[in-house]
């Protein structure tokens, strides 16, 4: 009974734990609370001391108001199924679990339990889901176990029901249990558990995820998938996109000659999204269909790809990017970047206008990628893209700037158009961009001569929006019909980095320097422990890239203070610190070796293993290299005559002797141990009981040589006492000397020398009795 207790509380958290994995891999704290809430009140409802279970007519009305929330659900969770599936089973559970239950409805418990983790575990990536699932599948063996008990125990109490009169009771059955079962049913639960989790390790190792999988548009969970801190355009209407929460999107590793450059003094620009037209009218950043015609889909071999071409003596940073699960197909790179190589995508989008670089489909799940960057980057950078990826020269006018009064003629080149134009107040935004470089001494008119004084133009008019302007979250609109970049600049002078990159935009623009504007992220939050830079969702930034002319290319430039953005960004240093550094070091392994294994991480494990191997084969001083050497240099000892093959015969004869008499002993010792009943004894206590003892086991030779042999199964009582009811005076002695064993083994009796001659006379007279009945 005791264990049937013991299944209904197992049953009970094994459901409860699957509501709360599947809840957390959704992401709904809400609705944990509420389910979670019914779950945990059914236990004193139905098993409390007045505890009754609902009446049927209550939970076939609970049925189907689980259907119509689940009509519902698919409604407004625009038929997501898995997550619509996974509430539908979570109200199921709690009707179940108000409901009367028998073996039926703690089946249908357990294999809803098991569909909503198996949903759970497509829905989340999570370290901490993966500990919970690992508890779940041990707490799942117990409960099963214990179920095929409880099983068991009914259908012989519906027998013995069966079998007795009309009318009369009959009590549950009691269970035939051995000395030592919890821990016979522990061992058995841990043997069960390390097998699954075995072969599901093997299976895991043999049968990696094919690095394949990708999904149209967005991924998997779209609900759940994190934000990634911008989007696919910039509204200078609203407030900043980088206001958010604290969780990490990526993982930023830098290394120089295959050494970490990264520390907590530095920080880089991750380039994500690049804007190069504004909406004056919706007062927003986006990229324009003349730079997106530039694309070009780039197939992403297993050793890379190389974007521009650098000399073989340039020092190149390698950048090592863990993205984690993303709406977007958005790769963030560092600049320049030269080459790409990932072993999770196999072809990417690439544009040598912009050199923005993205997936060229959605990823399910996480994404490892490499870049290789310039340490420094040549002056003909831009041109190195442009020769690897020609871009078509001559291309009618953007829609956007026809009609726009300019110089540059009837069918303009791409490159004389692009990120040229600025439609709101012009002339205002320029005269304010003159009169700034005019106050530090640079000369500049509307047809800048492409050159070095281009950098110290833009330069000056970077900081001067640092110096003048202040950083600020918010997004104060005084005005709804004033565009954001001109009241930043003229009334509030304040703003959050998206106006700062935008208002140097503009200022480029209006004096003839291309410019556009770049969202990505900020990395600067070192982690010490894994040695390397934690991207999170709040360090979301945009910078501006400013076209210096032939020679310098696009160079990035931010305008925003950077005193204000790194007390942003910074962390509070505390013991705290330490733990989370540790623990998102754990949870970025967990995604590297697990969530992104794949064919080429298993590859790669496999090659590390076998060059470890051969490693220890060659090197003749360590223990496995010179047994190794001392195995190969047998053969040259070795003669082919008759003494070397008697020799080794011989060796193998005695080896197998050897094994073979190791393993007898080792059985009769088992043996008699469990004839003696003392295989449950501690060890230190085994050595004295088995020499005071050693005269029960002279009686059984004897017995056993006179063809009485007691079973296994048999107590030692039980088995005297039927030899002595079938010989009797004959076997009196079996009787006596089994008291004494009784006596000794479980009274605690000293074998002093009193009991020892009793013992010697009664072996004599069982001698005696069994030599005259031969």
């Amino acid at each position: 009974m005791r264990l049937i207790f013991l299944f209904r509380r197992f049953m009970f958290a094994l459901v409860m734990m699957g509501i709360v994995a599947f809840c957390m891999a959704e992401g709904n704290l809400s609705m944990l609370l509420i389910v979670g809430g019914f779950g945990a009140l059914s236990w004193y409802v139905t098993e409390g001391p007045n505890g009754q279970p609902l009446s049927r007519r209550m939970i076939n009305l609970a049925s189907i108001g689980a259907v119509i929330w689940l009509l519902f659900d698919l409604y407004w969770q625009t038929w997501h199924v898995i997550i619509t599936m996974g509430h539908f089973m979570m109200w199921l559970q709690i009707i179940l679990l108000y409901a009367h239950k028998s073996n039926r409805e703690y089946g249908q418990l357990l294999v809803l339990s098991l569909m909503q983790m198996i949903g759970a575990s497509v829905l989340s990536v999570s370290m901490v889901y993966g500990a919970m699932l690992v508890g779940y599948c041990a707490l799942a063996v117990v409960t099963l176990l214990l179920f095929q008990l409880k099983s068991t125990s009914d259908r012989v109490l519906q027998a013995n029901r069966a079998a007795v009169p009309a009318g009369k009771n009959v009590g549950p059955p009691k269970a035939i249990m051995s000395r030592g079962h919890r821990w016979h049913f522990r061992l058995l639960v841990i043997t069960l558990s390390l097998f699954c989790g075995g072969f599901a390790t093997i299976i895991f190792i043999l049968i990696p995820r094919t690095g394949d999988a990708h999904l149209p548009g967005h991924v998997a969970n779209p609900l759940t998938s994190p934000r990634v801190g911008f989007s696919q355009q910039v509204d200078l209407s609203t407030s900043p996109s980088s206001q958010g929460g604290k969780e990490p999107v990526l993982k930023f590793q830098i290394m120089l000659n295959g050494h970490d450059v990264g520390s907590e003094e530095m920080h880089y620009l991750l380039r994500g999204a690049v804007f190069d037209y504004y909406d004056h009218r919706k007062h927003t950043w986006t990229r324009s269909h003349t730079a997106a015609d530039q694309d070009r889909s780039v197939p992403l071999p297993s050793q890379g790809t190389t974007l521009a071409e650098i000399e073989t003596d340039t020092p190149q940073l390698e950048a090592i990017i863990t993205l984690r699960r993303s709406r977007y197909r958005t790769l963030f790179t560092v600049w320049p970047t030269s080459h790409v190589s990932s072993p999770h995508i196999s072809e990417v989008d690439f544009n040598p206008i912009d050199l923005q670089l993205s997936a060229r489909e959605s990823t399910a799940g996480d994404v490892i990628y490499t870049l290789r960057c310039p340490l420094s980057p040549p002056r003909n950078m831009s041109r190195r893209y442009t020769t690897q990826f020609p871009i078509t020269q001559h291309l009618p006018t953007p829609p956007r700037l026809r009609g726009i009064p300019s110089r540059f003629g009837a069918k303009p080149q791409f490159s004389t158009t692009y990120a040229r134009w600025w439609p709101v107040q012009l002339n205002r935004i320029r005269d304010l961009a003159k009169n700034v470089l005019t106050k530090r001494g640079i000369k500049n008119n509307s047809t800048t001569t492409p050159g070095t004084s281009n950098e110290h133009i833009v330069t000056a008019l970077s900081e001067f929006l640092t110096n003048e302007f202040r950083y600020n979250l918010s997004n104060p609109r005084t005005h709804a019909d004033q565009d954001p970049v001109v009241q930043f600049l003229f009334d509030q002078r304040q703003g959050h980095c998206e106006l700062f990159a935008s208002a140097l935009a503009a200022m480029c623009r209006s004096i003839g320097l291309p410019a556009r504007v770049i969202t990505g992220y900020r990395a600067s939050e070192y982690n010490r422990i894994g040695g390397y830079y934690v991207v999170r969702r709040s360090h979301a930034h945009s910078w501006t890239e400013v076209d210096l002319g032939p020679g310098l290319g696009w160079r990035p430039f931010d305008a925003t203070p950077p005193d204000e953005v790194r007390a942003e960004h910074a962390v509070q240093k505390s013991w705290l610190t330490s733990v989370r550094e540790l623990y998102e070091h754990m949870e970025f392994a967990w995604i590297k070796l697990i969530i992104s294994y794949d064919q080429h991480t298993r590859q790669a494990v496999l090659d590390n293993i076998n060059h470890s191997i051969v490693s220890s084969y060659d090197d003749e001083k360590g223990w496995i290299g010179q047994i190794v050497s001392f195995a190969r240099g047998l053969s040259t000892l070795w003669r082919n005559d008759q003494i070397s093959y008697s020799l080794a015969g011989f060796i193998i004869v005695m080896i197998v002797i050897g094994i073979g008499s190791l393993m007898r002993t080792l059985v009769v010792h088992r043996r008699r141990l469990t004839a003696l009943q003392i295989a449950a004894v501690p060890r230190s206590r085994r050595k004295g009981l088995t020499r005071r003892l050693r005269f029960y086991l002279i009686m059984l030779d004897m017995l056993e040589r006179h063809g009485f042999v007691r079973p296994r199964w048999q107590s030692p009582l039980h088995f005297a006492q039927q030899l002595v009811q079938k010989h009797p005076q004959r076997l009196d002695a079996v009787l006596n000397l089994t008291e004494q064993f009784y006596e000794i083994r479980f009274g605690h009796r000293d074998l002093d020398l009193h009991r020892q001659q009793q013992i010697q006379s009664q072996l004599k007279l069982l001698e005696n009795a069994l030599s005259r009945h031969q």
